[in-house]
């Protein structure tokens, strides 16, 4: 008995120690994103020069480039390390959030939107992690369908959690048939590419040759698991019918 209590004891301080090493590292991040968005101002302003020529505008163009990349990566990896605030909260709203946010995106590629929502209930999850995880969805569907004929179609649905679903899905910390909402997200692009499909939810692995950070699939399987749900991926790259489907379960409550 005592053993065990010790072992017990253990494991509540490793999980402080690993809380402190979390806030310590969100700190940090916050700090650096704070100087990066100093120098993009700083860039931006050096941008305005009417005097700069020409080839410095286009370091200037390279820099600004690679510190978007930077940003990116500082604000994906803080969404994962915060402190997670579970509150009452409706799918429908963050997503129009998210697509009122790409609405520029979405009408310069011309992409036609469809929702389909059928889940109108309330659940209890963190919103701010849960709108990373559409934002970084969406955008990748945004970059995938085709200019002028691309589009997504978002399909809310009330489900239960299940497992065994196909590439990127694990194991739901909420348990099998736990009630909740599936969100759907599919697009007409190209596809992912067989030898590519297992790998998409690595870190650090991207094909977009040089553009985003290589983190946003796998920070947002990682941000889904914390929200206690469930991630997938279906996918074709069949000529006469390539898209791509993202599909999210969410518990109705973190309990």
């Amino acid at each position: 008995m005592q053993q065990r209590t010790e072992n017990r004891h253990l494991k509540d301080e490793e999980v402080h120690a690993l809380a402190q090493v979390g806030l310590f590292s969100a700190g940090i991040i916050h700090e650096v994103k704070n100087a990066l968005q100093g120098i993009a101002n700083a860039l931006f302003l050096l941008d305005s020069d009417q005097n700069l020529k020409p080839r410095a505008r286009e370091w200037i163009a390279d820099a600004r480039r690679e510190l978007s990349r930077a940003l990116d990566v500082s604000r994906e990896t803080l969404a994962l390390v915060r402190e997670e605030n579970a509150v009452p909260m409706k799918i429908t709203d963050v997503l129009e959030d998210v697509l009122s946010a790409y609405a520029g995106k979405i009408d310069y590629k011309g992409i036609t939107i469809e929702r389909r929502y059928e889940f109108h209930e309330t659940i209890t999850a963190d919103t701010t992690a849960v709108r990373q995880v559409f934002a970084n969805i969406v955008l990748n569907a945004l970059e995938s369908a085709p200019r002028s004929q691309g589009k997504l179609t978002i399909h809310t649905r009330a489900s239960r959690a299940r497992n065994g679903m196909g590439y990127g899905n694990g194991k739901m910390a909420s348990g099998n048939g736990a009630r909740g909402v599936r969100i759907s997200f599919a697009d007409n692009g190209p596809g992912i590419p067989e030898q590519n499909r297992e790998r998409v939810f690595e870190p650090l692995f991207s094909t977009k040759k040089g553009k985003g950070s290589g983190l946003g699939l796998w920070i947002t399987q990682q941000l889904v698991r914390k929200q206690h749900g469930g991630l997938c991926l279906r996918t074709s790259s069949k000529r006469s019918s390539s898209g791509t489907c993202f599909s999210v379960f969410l518990p109705l409550s973190q309990n």
